[in-house]
Protein backbone atom coordinates (compact mmCIF):
# COMPACT_ATOMS: atom_id res chain seq x y z
CA UNK A 1 0.00 0.00 0.00
CA UNK A 2 1.18 3.51 -0.78
CA UNK A 3 1.08 6.52 1.46
CA UNK A 4 -2.03 8.37 2.54
CA UNK A 5 -2.05 12.15 2.79
CA UNK A 6 -4.22 14.26 5.03
CA UNK A 7 -4.57 17.79 6.37
CA UNK A 8 -3.83 18.82 9.98
CA UNK A 9 -7.52 19.63 10.54
CA UNK A 10 -8.45 15.99 10.00
CA UNK A 11 -6.33 14.90 12.95
CA UNK A 12 -8.59 16.79 15.35
CA UNK A 13 -11.76 15.50 13.65
CA UNK A 14 -11.04 11.82 14.32
CA UNK A 15 -13.15 11.05 17.39
CA UNK A 16 -13.64 7.30 17.87
CA UNK A 17 -10.89 5.40 19.63
CA UNK A 18 -10.21 2.72 17.00
CA UNK A 19 -9.92 5.27 14.18
CA UNK A 20 -7.66 7.49 16.29
CA UNK A 21 -5.42 4.51 17.09
CA UNK A 22 -5.22 3.50 13.41
CA UNK A 23 -4.35 7.09 12.47
CA UNK A 24 -1.63 7.29 15.12
CA UNK A 25 -0.13 3.98 13.95
CA UNK A 26 -0.16 5.20 10.34
CA UNK A 27 1.54 8.45 11.34
CA UNK A 28 4.18 6.63 13.40
CA UNK A 29 4.90 4.19 10.56
CA UNK A 30 5.21 6.99 8.01
CA UNK A 31 2.24 5.68 6.03
CA UNK A 32 0.09 8.74 6.76
CA UNK A 33 1.61 12.09 5.82
CA UNK A 34 0.24 15.38 7.10
CA UNK A 35 0.56 17.98 4.34
CA UNK A 36 -0.35 21.60 3.69
CA UNK A 37 -1.62 22.83 0.31
CA UNK A 38 -0.30 26.10 -1.09
CA UNK A 39 -2.49 29.16 -1.49
CA UNK A 40 -2.37 28.68 -5.28
CA UNK A 41 -3.63 25.10 -4.91
CA UNK A 42 -6.46 26.23 -2.62
CA UNK A 43 -7.42 28.89 -5.16
CA UNK A 44 -7.49 26.31 -7.96
CA UNK A 45 -9.73 24.02 -5.89
CA UNK A 46 -12.07 26.96 -5.17
CA UNK A 47 -12.15 27.86 -8.87
CA UNK A 48 -13.00 24.29 -9.91
CA UNK A 49 -15.58 23.90 -7.10
CA UNK A 50 -17.24 27.17 -8.11
CA UNK A 51 -17.38 26.10 -11.78
CA UNK A 52 -19.21 22.92 -10.72
CA UNK A 53 -21.58 24.68 -8.33
CA UNK A 54 -20.00 22.92 -5.33
CA UNK A 55 -18.07 25.70 -3.56
CA UNK A 56 -20.75 26.46 -0.97
CA UNK A 57 -21.08 22.77 -0.12
CA UNK A 58 -17.41 22.14 0.78
CA UNK A 59 -16.02 22.69 4.26
CA UNK A 60 -12.66 24.35 4.82
CA UNK A 61 -11.21 20.92 5.58
CA UNK A 62 -12.65 19.52 2.33
CA UNK A 63 -11.01 22.31 0.34
CA UNK A 64 -7.68 21.75 2.10
CA UNK A 65 -7.79 17.99 1.43
CA UNK A 66 -8.63 18.62 -2.22
CA UNK A 67 -5.75 21.12 -2.35
CA UNK A 68 -3.38 18.39 -1.15
CA UNK A 69 -4.77 16.01 -3.79
CA UNK A 70 -4.30 18.66 -6.48
CA UNK A 71 -0.69 19.29 -5.38
CA UNK A 72 0.05 15.56 -5.74
CA UNK A 73 -1.67 15.41 -9.14
CA UNK A 74 0.47 18.34 -10.35
CA UNK A 75 3.57 16.38 -9.29
CA UNK A 76 2.49 13.42 -11.44
CA UNK A 77 1.12 11.15 -8.72
CA UNK A 78 -1.97 9.04 -9.33
CA UNK A 79 -4.35 10.16 -6.62
CA UNK A 80 -7.38 8.37 -5.22
CA UNK A 81 -9.63 10.47 -3.00
CA UNK A 82 -11.56 8.27 -0.58
CA UNK A 83 -14.81 9.91 0.53
CA UNK A 84 -18.55 9.34 0.55
CA UNK A 85 -19.13 13.09 0.17
CA UNK A 86 -20.49 13.60 -3.37
CA UNK A 87 -19.29 17.21 -3.53
CA UNK A 88 -15.74 16.16 -2.61
CA UNK A 89 -15.88 13.35 -5.19
CA UNK A 90 -17.19 15.72 -7.86
CA UNK A 91 -14.40 18.27 -7.40
CA UNK A 92 -11.74 15.56 -7.08
CA UNK A 93 -12.78 14.07 -10.42
CA UNK A 94 -12.62 17.46 -12.11
CA UNK A 95 -9.13 18.01 -10.65
CA UNK A 96 -7.98 14.73 -12.21
CA UNK A 97 -8.13 12.35 -9.25
CA UNK A 98 -9.87 9.01 -9.09
CA UNK A 99 -12.48 8.64 -6.36
CA UNK A 100 -13.57 5.79 -4.16
CA UNK A 101 -16.53 5.71 -1.83
CA UNK A 102 -16.44 3.97 1.52
CA UNK A 103 -20.12 3.09 1.98
CA UNK A 104 -21.58 4.59 -1.21
CA UNK A 105 -20.88 4.09 -4.89
CA UNK A 106 -18.50 6.60 -6.42
CA UNK A 107 -19.29 9.21 -9.04
CA UNK A 108 -18.04 8.25 -12.49
CA UNK A 109 -17.62 11.72 -13.97
CA UNK A 110 -17.84 15.32 -12.77
CA UNK A 111 -21.25 16.98 -12.72
CA UNK A 112 -22.23 20.65 -12.88
CA UNK A 113 -24.89 21.80 -10.41
CA UNK A 114 -27.09 24.83 -9.97
CA UNK A 115 -29.40 25.76 -7.10
CA UNK A 116 -33.06 26.41 -7.82
CA UNK A 117 -35.68 28.05 -5.66
CA UNK A 118 -38.69 25.70 -5.61
CA UNK A 119 -41.05 28.62 -4.95
CA UNK A 120 -40.11 31.19 -7.61
CA UNK A 121 -37.82 29.18 -9.91
CA UNK A 122 -34.83 31.52 -9.60
CA UNK A 123 -31.49 29.84 -10.38
CA UNK A 124 -28.26 30.41 -8.42
CA UNK A 125 -24.66 29.17 -8.56
CA UNK A 126 -24.30 28.47 -4.83
CA UNK A 127 -26.57 27.04 -2.14
CA UNK A 128 -28.51 29.13 0.30
CA UNK A 129 -31.80 30.90 0.82
CA UNK A 130 -33.48 32.58 -2.14
CA UNK A 131 -33.04 36.35 -1.72
CA UNK A 132 -36.26 36.92 -3.69
CA UNK A 133 -38.68 34.86 -1.62
CA UNK A 134 -36.77 33.39 1.35
CA UNK A 135 -37.16 29.70 0.50
CA UNK A 136 -34.24 27.23 0.74
CA UNK A 137 -32.75 26.41 -2.65
CA UNK A 138 -32.57 22.87 -4.02
CA UNK A 139 -29.48 21.38 -5.69
CA UNK A 140 -30.12 20.28 -9.28
CA UNK A 141 -27.87 18.79 -11.93
CA UNK A 142 -27.34 21.31 -14.74
CA UNK A 143 -28.55 19.92 -18.05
Amino acid sequence: MGKAYTAPEVLSEVKDESSRRALELGLAAGKVIVAEPSEAELQQVAKVAKSLGELGRLSTTDVRLLGIAYSLIKKGFKVVVVSDDRSVQNVALKLGAKVMGVKRASLRRPRRYVYVCPACGAVFNKPGICPKCGVAQLKRKKV
